[in-house]
């Protein structure tokens, strides 16, 4: 008689789990390392029946007769199911010894159980695929042409034509995956970025409508440089400029002290002038002038405030690029929730709730990137502005500290070889085509700040203000410039569209047994810290570009290579937390010995503590999923919800405020404004 006769799971049990993978590559299997401890804890008397082993497993207070009835209720304590038996299955705990040595390795993850792949995959990681195409970017793999030059009409064509199109699909596969993989590992300063233009573009529509108050008295042509300023602010600026005699002269947009420029006399209308993107765009407020000087603007021009509104609505709506989508994705979300009540003590579904709540960044990022009033798309920029029928030439721009190195490291023979070599091959190419140039989503905000600081600073160099009525430089630099109120919701709402969903995601895992701070806990909090770390370098680096200037690519002070090295080093475990975390995670590799075992016992893997329960749907379990799945789930929900909501309404309060300072311009009020005491 054997053990295998009075519990028929343990007839025929063999050492090894059931897998052709070795142990150490994903064929551990912890529903037969259950097997086997609770093998190990039973014996059989010399009187036939069954008891416990000297060395049993099972938890003290289970009788034999109390485990042998969990067969019959489908409370078996190895892959146990909740029945809606609040008790649960009985627990069987090893020492961690114990399990390193008859179950070594992990188990990777099962197809047919949904949530330990296929539903995160499904549910999360899809949807984020989706969600990051809307975050604004500046180059994207390039595709070959020749993928496009397949003719299926002829037999060749036709042989290829599958082969060019699976390569296509590929290739854009493999750009999106790359991308959501930039997005999520530097979440942080982007959201800071976005927050912080956000801010800017409600700092600078208030000042031209105020809340309360009067507005202020500026000149027409720095109104519509504003409202500019809003709309292209993140065209990327060249730093070199070629005026007319083709003298070479520094494009100072970032330095906020202008005053110190050489004032201009008069204004030349219509003036053409290349290699400067503040110029070429500022073409067209030239234009509007000259046309109302000769009373033409309304039969032979297209009205500033028209192309304005043109621009403004370039941007694609938000209800149909992220609220609907973040509509579904909350459905889908909200029945995971409901649906968990049907799993109480899965440790699965736990940590796939998890899971998903820690991906919530990657929405959270699409809503805030499509809340902005800037186009992601300049090419409405390059269909308005003239260039007088001729190519511009192409604009110098900052030398990155990238290409500072690369040009150093070619002086080197060996190294400059390979250089020279690969330099000519590019697989990526730019995300818009034209003359206009974005810039990252991590630097947006300074770059729109570079734009509305410009509009500041020919005010200053024109002189309109002396002998007026009109606001003064001093008053019109503080009312444009974020106080240190503003820079703290931004700080606070970047904070919170980033910490929040590792929060609910680390409290969820954390929670569930064996409570403590485990593999998967830890991957959030590495993630949340290198966020917060990515976003206090990004505030340094700001500074510094603000504090140098144009000047910041030609200089390289120490504090400039700490901020940038300090980003390598904490982009390394941002990277390794994000796509290290999401690899094992869906995998399998957390669902190891040492991962089961809290962090806090890790430095004394002997200690009686680190134990490790085998036994699935415990009473602990239950009690933790009760607690803590539907609060975090619904809190998730609720505030995507309310950040969405608010985002869309916000966007639309400023878009409302755009359209109408827009048309203030065509306004003879303003026209008669502008021509006051000048």
């Amino acid at each position: 008689m054997s053990i295998g006769d009075f519990i028929p799971q343990l007839s025929g049990l063999s050492y090894n789990p059931p897998s052709w993978r070795p142990m150490r590559v994903g064929g551990q299997n912890f529903t037969h390392c259950c097997l086997l401890a609770l093998n190990d804890s039973l014996t059989i008397r010399s009187d036939g029946n069954l008891s416990y082993a000297p060395t049993s497993f099972v938890a003290p207070g289970v009788s034999i007769r109390e485990l042998e009835a969990t067969i019959q209720n489908e409370e078996f304590p190895c892959g146990a199911t909740f029945s809606g038996d609040l008790s649960g299955a009985p627990v069987v705990q090893v020492p961690y010894r114990w399990c390193e040595t008859r179950c070594p390795g992990w188990e990777i993850s099962h197809s047919g159980i949904m949530q330990q792949w296929v539903g995160p995959f499904v549910q999360y990681i899809v949807p984020s695929l989706a969600f990051c195409t809307n975050v604004p970017r500046t180059h994207k793999l390039a595709i070959p042409d020749i993928v496009f030059k397949a003719h299926p009409r002829t037999l060749v064509g036709l042989m290829t034509y599958w082969i060019r199109l699976l390569g296509a699909v590929i290739l854009v596969t493999l750009d999106t995956v790359v991308w959501l993989a930039i997005c999520f590992a530097f979440a942080g300063p982007m959201l800071l970025s976005a927050v912080y233009e956000y801010a800017l573009d409600r700092k600078v529509l208030e000042f031209l409508a105020p809340p309360h108050g009067k507005p202020p008295v500026i000149s027409m042509r720095l109104r519509a440089q504003l409202l500019l300023a809003v709309v292209i602010g993140n065209i990327r600026m060249a730093t070199r400029e070629i005026d007319d005699l083709g003298i070479e002269s520094r494009h100072d947009s970032a330095i906020s002290d202008l005053e110190g420029r050489m004032p201009v006399a008069r204004r030349q209308m219509s003036k053409l002038v290349h290699n400067s993107v503040w110029k070429r765009v500022m073409i067209m407020v030239d234009e509007y002038e000259a046309s109302r000087a000769t009373g033409r603007h309304n039969k032979e021009v297209v009205s500033l405030p028209t192309k304005l509104k043109a621009l403004l609505n370039s941007q694609t709506s938000f209800g149909s690029t992220v609220g609907a989508p973040v509509l579904f994705f909350v459905g889908g979300f909200v029945y995971t929730v409901v649906d968990s009540d049907n799993n109480l003590g899965d440790n699965n579904t736990a940590h796939a709730l998890a899971f998903g709540l820690w991906w919530m960044v990657i929405p959270y990022l699409a809503i805030i990137s499509c809340a902005m009033l800037a186009s992601n798309n300049p090419s409405t920029l390059d269909g308005i502005v003239y260039d007088g029928g001729t190519t511009a030439p192409i604009d110098e721009y900052g030398v990155s500290f990238w290409k500072q190195n690369l040009k150093k490291a070619k002086k080197y023979n060996g190294l400059g070889f390979i250089i020279r070599q690969v330099e000519g091959y590019n697989p990526v190419e730019t995300a818009f085509e034209g003359r206009f140039r974005t810039v990252k989503l991590w630097k947006r905000g300074l770059n729109k700040r570079e734009w509305v600081q410009e509009a500041i600073g020919e005010y200053v160099a024109s002189s309109a203000y002396r002998g007026t009525n009109r606001i003064s430089p001093d008053e019109l630099r503080k009312s444009l410039t974020l106080n240190p109120l503003d820079c703290f919701y931004v700080l606070v709402g970047t904070l919170f569209a980033v910490l929040a969903p590792c929060c609910l995601a680390f409290l969820t895992s954390y929670n569930t047994p064996q409570a403590g701070l485990s593999c998967r806990s830890l991957t959030y909090l590495v993630y949340a810290i290198s966020q917060v770390c990515e976003m206090a370098l990004w505030t340094c680096a700001a500074r510094l570009r603000i504090r140098y200037g144009t000047r910041w690519s030609e200089t390289n002070p120490i504090v400039k290579r700490v901020c940038w090295w300090g980003q390598v080093f904490v982009g390394f475990f941002s990277i390794f937390a994000a796509v290290g975390g999401t690899t094992m995670q869906l995998l399998g590799v957390y669902r190891s010995c040492a991962c089961k075992v809290p962090v806090r016992y890790w430095p004394q893997l002997s200690d009686p503590n680190a134990y490790i329960v085998l036994s699935d749907n415990t009473a602990e379990d239950i009690e933790a999923a009760r607690h803590w799945w539907t609060v975090t789930g619904s809190t998730a929900v609720g505030v995507i919800g309310a950040v969405c909501a608010l985002a869309w309404w916000h966007q639309r309060r400023l878009r409302k405020v755009f359209r109408d300072e827009a048309d203030k311009l065509d306004s003879e009020e303003v026209a008669k404004e502008q021509h006051i005491n000048v």
